[in-house]
C-alpha cells in the first residue's frame, strides 16, 4: 500500500507541476543612440536656467554638418559647459518582436 500511495504522490506532484501557468517571457528591447540632453547638476537659479535655455535654442537652430556653423557651435558648447549642466546620452528603446508569424 505504501507504493501505491508513494507513486500517487509523485503523480499528483507531476501534474500539478504541468498544470500550474508559465511565466510570461521577459521582453527585451534593443538601444540605438538618439542624442544627448542637457541636464542640471543642481537647481538652476532663474537666471541660470535662461542662459542654459538660450543657448541650448541657439544650438538647435544651427546645422553640425555645415562647416560654418563649427566655430559657432564649439563656443556655444563652450559656453554651456561653464554653466552647471551635464550632457546626457539619450538612447531610443525599440522592442524585439518575437511573437510567431502564422504565415
Amino acid at each position: 500500500m505504501e507504493a501505491a500511495t508513494d507513486i500517487l504522490g509523485g503523480l499528483m506532484k507531476a501534474f500539478a507541476f504541468l498544470a500550474r501557468p508559465k511565466p510570461a517571457p521577459k521582453q527585451k528591447f534593443t538601444y540605438a543612440p538618439a542624442g544627448n540632453a542637457v541636464h542640471a547638476r543642481r537647481c538652476l537659479r532663474p537666471h541660470e536656467r535662461a542662459a542654459i535655455d538660450s543657448l541650448v535654442g541657439e544650438l538647435s537652430i544651427l546645422d553640425p554638418k555645415n562647416p560654418d556653423h563649427a566655430d559657432t557651435i564649439k563656443s556655444k558648447f563652450e559656453a554651456l559647459s561653464a554653466l552647471p549642466v551635464k550632457f546626457v546620452p539619450i538612447k531610443r528603446q525599440t522592442c524585439i518582436d518575437r511573437s510567431k508569424s502564422y504565415r
